[in-house]
């Protein structure tokens, strides 16, 4: 019967997107905004809408670099946020004489089609030996996930959005009671493509 157990990992944004899902002109146009006094308070709501689409589906929506360290290899590797994923940029780890080493990419195979994306060991591969002296964050993956355009994201998330930016003009204080009930019924009906992590196991037998 196989064991199940997990190594210690985390992740963390190291590169933010570079444009966000909606100028600030289509923002305007959604909460009927004819002035040029708020655009910059508009702009966040862009980006705000889209931060929140993204925590909520467990997804990078716009292309974007991310980091997950762990404490040891194991034989697949699935990445947080990877839905999709693009590219993996590098696999670091601390060898045995805790100096830090960038893996091959012969190491590892890429799986780009799974959601969320992952990395696997490759055939006739073993994982090299990390530093057993060190802590926290023996590995650390990099790599880059999200569609290159806004065109490219889907339709429902994005009419997801467009909404939760009318939610934020029309609720500016944050006090309206019934935001709650209206944030849930944009996640009912447009925020349902949702991604759920699976953590990184040991198989052991």
């Amino acid at each position: 019967m196989a064991t199940i157990c997990s190594p210690e990992y985390m992740w963390t944004l190291t590169t933010a997107p570079t444009s966000e899902p909606f100028t600030t002109a289509e923002a305007k146009a959604q909460i009927r905004s004819v002035q040029s006094t708020e655009d910059t308070l508009v702009d966040t709501y862009v980006k705000a809408a889209r931060q929140a689409a993204e925590h909520y589906l467990g997804r990078g929506l716009l292309t974007q670099t991310w980091t997950l360290c762990l404490s040891d290899f194991v034989n697949l590797i699935p990445l947080p946020m990877a839905a999709p994923l693009a590219a993996i940029t590098t696999v670091k780890y601390y060898d045995v004489d805790n100096v830090q080493q960038t893996l091959s990419n012969t190491f590892y195979t890429v799986d780009v089609k799974s959601r969320p994306g992952r990395i696997a060991l490759a055939s006739g591969q073993a994982w090299p030996t990390v530093a057993s002296l060190r802590k926290v964050n023996r590995i650390e993956i990099a790599y880059t996930v999200g569609y290159t355009s806004a065109s490219l994201i889907p339709s429902d998330i994005m009419q997801g959005m467009r909404m939760y930016i009318g939610l934020m003009d029309t609720n500016r204080d944050g006090l309206d009671p019934a935001t709650g009930t209206a944030l849930k019924a944009i996640q009912a009906a447009f925020w349902t493509d949702r991604v759920f992590y699976p953590p990184p196991v040991f198989d052991s037998y």
